[in-house]
């Protein structure tokens, strides 16, 4: 199992979930006065998104992004792969299609702010390297259950005799003159 295992990468993105509710219950700033923040923020051209630190929807969004880190946690302890393998790539496109609306549309100052485009392509970051994971993960599996193996006797074939291969080639033929007809 390597370093990018969709498990490594998972528990990742419940740390990740858990650190951003946490820094909204103590204070937001820490996250949006960031040197790399603020850097993406000029080099994106996007308007700087300013929360005061005890602002009460900082309580919904802690809840929000808790809510999320529980919504992968649970099936990452109970190995639930087959949660995984569909939900990613649904989350995948939302979050693509919410970033990509988000900086494309300017008069939206809802969504066209550094916050939420810095947190979709974050997102679309951490989903798309589960995505590959999970992908690559179930090919191993794929081939370890389809695996053959040396000890297996292969399967002996009995030669044609004459008839049969005479009777085959007339098969044959017969085809391949009646699509001529037609």
């Amino acid at each position: 199992m390597g370093v990018l295992s969709s498990v490594n990468i998972t528990f990742f993105r419940v740390g990740y979930l858990s650190f951003l509710a946490f820094a909204c219950l103590k204070d937001v700033n820490l996250i949006l006065s960031n040197a790399s923040f603020l850097m993406f923020t000029k080099a994106m051209n996007l308007p700087a998104l300013v929360i005061p630190s005890y602002s009460a929807q900082l309580g919904l969004f802690a809840v929000v992004f808790s809510l999320l880190a529980l919504q992968d946690f649970i099936p990452l302890i109970e190995r639930n792969t087959m949660y995984f393998e569909s939900v990613v790539s649904l989350r995948l496109f939302f979050f693509f299609a919410l970033t990509t609306y988000a900086y494309c549309v300017p008069g939206n100052l809802f969504l066209h702010n550094n916050a939420v485009v810095i947190y979709g392509g974050c997102e679309i970051w951490m989903n798309f390297l589960i995505f590959t994971a999970l992908r690559d993960e179930k090919n191993e599996r794929f081939k370890e259950a389809n695996r053959v193996t040396l000890d297996d006797e292969p399967e002996v074939l009995e030669p044609l005799t004459e008839l049969e291969g005479a009777e085959a080639d007339a098969r044959a033929e017969d085809s391949s003159n009646s699509s001529d007809e037609e």
